[in-house]
């Protein structure tokens, strides 16, 4: 038996193979860092719509109370100051967050991408890889009948 024949571009197909690798690996840590600035997001929106509610239902309980002293009044003017710049802090949270979901899902898109590409790649080099060991098969195989039949025609040609 015949040794068998190393595919000439074996070295593209090793390195095809190891980019489908590379990108599946890719994607995957940008899923986990989109799922991840997800949370991050949904933390901060958390955090927000609980400062906006404790702000509605201090001023509730303020309306409720009716008139202060002047200092109560004050203390309550530098409570409403502090909990708005908190809010202002919290509104760029989730501001800076949903910026950075919109760029991990580009980041996700583009490794799905480039996963598609080098899956495509590489199935061009073995599709290749296929339509060359069929055409060495081919090749082996007609060879083979040839020298069939040349040991045919040389037992005639050697009985006449």
């Amino acid at each position: 038996m015949a040794k068998k024949e190393r595919y000439p571009l074996a070295a593209a197909r090793e390195l095809r193979d190891r980019a489908v690798d590379e990108a599946a690996a890719a994607l995957a840590e940008c899923v986990a860092k989109h799922d991840e600035a997800a949370a991050t997001l949904a933390r901060a929106e958390q955090s927000l719509a609980a400062h906006e509610g404790e702000d509605r239902d201090f001023e509730e309980r303020e309306r409720d109370r009716g008139a202060s002293t002047a200092s109560v009044l004050q203390q309550i003017q530098h409570y409403r100051e502090m909990r708005a710049t908190a809010r202002v802090h919290l509104r760029e949270a989730v501001t800076t967050a949903r910026l950075v979901v919109e760029q991990r899902r580009g980041q996700v898109s583009e490794a799905r991408d480039a996963l598609a590409t080098a899956r495509a790649e590489a199935e061009a080099v073995a599709r290749h890889e296929e339509r060359w060991r069929d055409e060495k098969r081919r090749a082996a195989e007609k060879k083979e009948e040839l020298e069939a039949e040349e040991a045919v025609q040389a037992r005639r040609h050697s009985k006449e």
